[in-house]
């Protein structure tokens, strides 16, 4: 059995997955909505709907993974913080 992987303190890798598939999830609403016989504004305003729907269901474990590389980047950034403080607040430490 291996151990979960951590997250990647990345988040911009996940963001842009997420976006690209977002995309692509409204253009193959709109073009299914063109087949059907639906065209113009209405057909657009129905595919950004649908695909913000679908996306709901079929998207979550990118969500989540772009949820997760946020908080890891989050918390590596405030133990950073921390660090930093720590050393400035220790009058012993003296310059490095």
């Amino acid at each position: 059995m291996t151990a979960p992987e951590a997250p990647d303190p990345r988040p911009g890798r996940a963001l842009l997955v997420y976006t690209l598939l977002r995309f692509a999830l409204l253009l193959v609403s709109y073009a299914v909505l063109l087949a059907v016989g639906l065209d113009g504004l209405l057909a657009v305003g129905v595919a950004v709907l649908m695909s913000a729907l679908l996306s709901l269901v079929l998207l979550r474990r990118q969500r989540d993974a772009f949820t997760s590389a946020s908080m890891a980047r989050a918390d590596q950034r405030r133990m950073v913080k921390q660090e930093r403080r720590a050393r400035l607040d220790d009058p012993e430490a003296g310059p490095h």
